[in-house]
């Protein structure tokens, strides 16, 4: 199998925060990752995992985006 693209560069962050216990504040982080400040979605941008543990009452957000795509967040 042959392609015109050479290969896409991703960049990915673990996001930790110092919540667990409570669902909605990661999943609003999780969210606000994904969503400009007009709540558009950015194109290519993923939250591959978030993983809360709650005997540390931590959570590690996963997100994932093109490189290319990255200067677009140098100018919010």
């Amino acid at each position: 199998m042959s392609s015109s693209r050479v290969g896409l560069r991703l960049a990915a962050c673990l996001l930790n925060v110092s919540e667990a216990g409570r669902k909605y504040i990661v999943e609003n982080i999780a969210k606000a990752a994904l969503l400009d400040k007009n709540g558009k979605k950015h194109p290519q941008v993923s939250v591959l995992n978030i993983f809360s543990d709650q005997d540390y009452k931590r959570s590690v957000i996963t997100i994932a985006t093109s490189v290319d795509k990255l200067a677009c967040f140098r100018a919010l």
